[in-house]
């Protein structure tokens, strides 16, 4: 046995890990990645509003449902419609409601603001104002938005005439400040301006003052101003008034309504109803000029609002017509926001008689779609599911409408006697329509568990890839077939990790801009465990070795794999494997390198568990989600022991070691000796148990053995220290460990150093 010196210099990376890592204030949880956002549409959302529809699960949210409904019926959406849509999904997405994003708006027009008239001091902000017990939003972000396109305007037509500017600034503070009156010009000021100039500046200024009335709350004489705007055909804003006595008039009804639980009215309900009815009539008259057709979009969004307020159930019927008109503009973002097809105010199902039967069409198909899918776990289809394919293959047959299709196959069973035929109908449709990446990926999901291998892999080879690129989701539904239909390990590992599609609630990356090779990948919990139990270690190390694999994913494949060989006993994968971290890990290099040198498997195996015990970062399981070990950067700590994240492994409870109904078998291209060794090695992952109980067991079994080895109490040390934050505190197995420690070792630095187990 080599001398101490040389013992403790092999273990020395490990051994600098701190008896204590200290967290002053908690973790600061980034959001969890997911790699098949299933209730709404990829971002960017610009594709689906486009007609790019990808995989339409029946797990979205009505609103985007009911949009694929229309796209897949072949009713247009004009450019303007979609943009509408896409800034209100983002909005909802982020906010969970829909509107515009005031702060996000009030930024753009405060950079225009500072580009146009710099020398200008700002007035803060008043986003919010005061009714009775509670605040409300005061200025829209539309409001900004639109000042901020004013202002270039403006910025260009006064270039010569900078005062003029100025002013229409200062009184733009005021509207956005709590200001009720304009400023008043200089004497002669007014008079030193061309006619052009004076008609602009009043128009502008009338438009001032009335946006001041309407944000101080003094409504009817707001209602008043714009009208006498809309009124005026020389004013550039006659338009955009005509809109804003309905917008004025629906803030004032809404004023009226109760502040909130144990608040009283701030008016009577009478004059409410009445407040309301006026804005209704509003909106109405805005709806029945042809001349104002620019604003019926924003009218209709205003009239949502009424309806919602005082009809909701016939409203909510008369959604499922409007959201199937055409060109309808910006209304139509806001009512399809609308759409829902829960119970009624009773609890009932929603029923709607007197729709017309497109509409009619589109309310069964949603609440078909809604009905969750049978398992595949052989047993018999239950009562909702068999109405849902049922109902959708006789629509089909009798409207051949694409929806109908579309439900059939999403609803079927792989041996349902319908399906040939509809398979037949779905390889129809051209994958690049609406409905036909859906089509495709269930075609080829359907044919693959039929056993019909060879068309699975025809129908799936006919995709092309560029049609998913920049949606995460449909391509990692595509991928998840490409791994059960490889024909190599090659091509099966290619498809092995997913891309990220989504980062949870937190503020959305575009994680998909990215090509294919830089993208950010991982594993879902469902992925990880398939690939667990499915794959030997020697492939994954192949798999590690692929170009496509995002370098973050390598770094923590790359030292699963060599904690994986350590734990189950794979030395020929063991010592190829520290050989190439010894490349990438230049802190472990001559750790690494003197566990190959190890003359005999005891010695490399139990070289390669120490440095295990010392690297709270690695895990010798497949990690789902946001790792910490996925992180390329130098100078990550490995040994670093953290409060609140993952420190070692943990063994899934008994459902996580057996696969759930459904899940495919075998890869078809393992052979049986790699199906053997894969059943082999997950066996022996889970009798290991944690990283805890494995580090304790280890070290208590080397220790017995070899009770000399200066390594011994190192082993013991850091098998007890594991307890602290790794999986399973306080465990049987740690308790051995600390007693073994202190009975024979107690003299020593590591037992000093470990004065209790956790």
């Amino acid at each position: 046995m080599k001398n101490a010196r040389t013992v403790l210099g092999l273990v020395g990376l490990a051994v600098l890990l701190p008896p204590v890592i200290a967290d002053a204030c908690g973790p600061e949880f980034e959001p969890e990645p997911r790699f098949q956002v299933s209730d709404n549409p990829d971002r960017p959302f610009d594709s689906f509003a486009a007609g790019r529809l990808g995989v339409i699960p029946r797990t979205y949210d009505a609103p985007y449902l009911a949009y694929a409904w229309r796209t897949m019926m072949g009713i247009p959406t004009t450019a303007a419609e979609q943009k509408h849509l896409v800034a209100g999904w983002e909005d909802a997405e982020r906010r969970y409601g829909y509107g515009s994003d005031a702060e996000w708006a009030s930024q753009q027009w405060s950079a225009v603001r500072k580009e146009v008239a710099p020398s200008l001091e700002p007035r803060p902000l008043a986003f919010m104002g005061d009714q009775g017990y509670v605040r409300y939003s005061r200025i829209h972000g539309d409001a900004f938005l639109h000042a901020a396109s004013t202002a270039r305007t403006l910025a260009r037509e006064w270039k010569q005439r900078p005062a003029l500017l100025s002013e229409w600034v200062g009184n733009q503070d005021s509207v956005f400040s709590e200001g009720c009156a304009l400023s008043e010009p200089e004497p002669g000021f007014v008079e030193t301006l061309t006619p052009r100039e004076q008609a602009r500046r009043q128009a502008e200024r009338d438009y001032q003052a009335a946006a001041m009335l309407l944000y101080c709350g003094n409504f009817d004489a707001a209602a008043q101003a714009f009208q006498a705007i809309s009124g005026s055909a020389e004013s550039p804003y006659r338009v955009l008034a005509a809109y804003l006595v309905a917008r004025t008039r629906l803030r004032q009804a809404l004023f009226g309504l109760p502040d909130g639980e144990g608040s009283p009215p701030n008016v009577d309900e009478a004059t409410t109803l009445a407040r309301f009815t006026r804005a209704e009539e509003a909106i109405q008259k805005v709806l029945a000029d042809p001349k104002l057709r620019e604003v019926h979009g924003p009218a209709r969004r205003l009239l949502s609002v009424v309806r919602w307020r005082f009809s909701p159930g016939p409203w909510r019927c008369e959604l499922f017509s409007r959201v199937l008109e055409k060109g309808t503009g910006s209304a139509l973002q806001s009512e399809l926001a609308g759409i829902s097809t829960g119970p009624d105010a009773d609890g009932a199902e929603l029923t709607c008689p007197g729709l017309k039967p497109r509409a009619a069409e589109l309310l069964e198909w949603l609440q078909l779609m809604s009905i969750p899918p049978n398992g595949d776990d052989g047993a018999p289809m239950g009562p909702g599911p068999a109405k849902a394919f049922e109902t959708a293959v006789a629509r089909w047959k009798k409207t051949a409408h694409t929806p109908w299709l579309v439900l059939s196959l999403l609803a079927a069973r792989a041996d349902a006697p319908e399906v040939p035929a509809l398979l037949a109908d779905a390889a129809k449709v051209p994958v690049d329509a609406p409905a036909g990446m859906t089509l495709a990926w269930r075609s080829v999901q359907l044919l693959r568990e039929r056993g019909q291998l060879a068309e699975a892999r025809a129908r799936l080879d006919a995709i092309p890839l560029a049609l998913v690129r920049d949606q995460a989701s449909t391509d990692n539904l595509l991928r998840e077939e490409r791994l059960h239909l490889a024909n190599s390990w090659d091509e099966a590992l290619r498809n092995a990790a997913q891309l990220v599609a989504d980062v949870g609630s937190g503020p959305h990356q575009d994680w998909n801009a990215s090509a294919p090779e830089t993208a950010a990948m991982g594993l879902g919990p469902a992925r990880a465990r398939y690939l667990e139990s499915h794959v030997p270690t020697r492939r994954m190390r192949e798999w590690v070795a692929l170009p496509g694999v995002s370098p973050a994913l390598r770094r923590q494949l790359s030292w699963t794999v060599f904690a994986r060989a350590a734990v189950v006993g794979d030395d020929a994968t063991l010592k190829a494997q520290a050989v190439t971290l010894a490349e990438t890990e230049p802190k472990a290099r001559a750790e690494l390198l003197a566990i190959v040198g190890r003359p005999t498997l005891e010695e490399r195996l139990f070289d390669a568990r120490l440095l295990l015990m010392g690297l709270p970062a690695v895990s010798a399981r497949l990690q789902p989600g946001r790792d910490r070990l996925a992180d390329v950067a130098p100078a990550l700590d490995l040994t670093e022991d953290l409060s609140w994240f993952r420190n070692g492994w943990c063994v899934p409870g008994v459902e996580g070691l057996v696969d759930p109904p459904g899940t495919p078998g075998p890869l078809p291209v393992a052979s049986p000796e790699e199906q053997a060794d894969a059943t082999a090695e997950w066996k022996a992952l889970n009798v290991a148990g944690s990283s805890v109980a494995f580090f304790s067991n280890v070290a208590l079994d080397w220790a017995k053995a070899h009770p000399e080895d200066p390594r011994s109490p190192i082993a013991l040390f850091r098998a007890v220290r594991s307890s602290k934050r790794g999986c399973g505190r306080n465990t049987p197995e740690a308790k051995k460990a600390f007693s073994w420690l202190h009975k024979r070792y107690g003299k020593t630095e590591w037992a000093r150093r470990t004065p209790y187990v956790y």
